[in-house]
């Protein structure tokens, strides 16, 4: 499956195997950690992806400029949905600003 346009897209296959060893995101190990999509309502989208069965795994993010919400699918790979608020590259990608929540 190819999700993007005619020009940026990324591909996805289904694995034919298991892994010798599962991957774990965050674990320090090389591999993908999470694959981040920019969305217009994050909110909306979390209240889709649990109505669908995803298991939410956000982590405390409060931001002035930004909302995101990541999901595990069931092969444990997560997903990040961004919505900026701002247009503003230098205020939306500040990961010096503390989490306010």
């Amino acid at each position: 499956m190819h999700v993007g346009t005619d020009d940026i897209y990324l591909a996805l296959n289904q694995a034919t195997r298991a892994p010798s060893e599962p991957w774990v995101p965050y674990a320090g190990k090389p591999g993908t950690n999470h694959l981040g999509f920019e969305v217009d309502d994050a909110e909306g989208l979390r209240k889709r992806m649990l109505e669908a069965g995803y298991e939410d795994s956000s982590v405390r993010n409060a931001h002035p400029y930004r909302k995101r919400v990541y999901f595990h699918d069931r092969d444990g790979n997560d997903w990040e949905f961004v919505q900026y608020l701002s247009d503003d590259p230098a205020k939306r990608d500040d990961y010096a600003i503390p989490d306010v929540t």
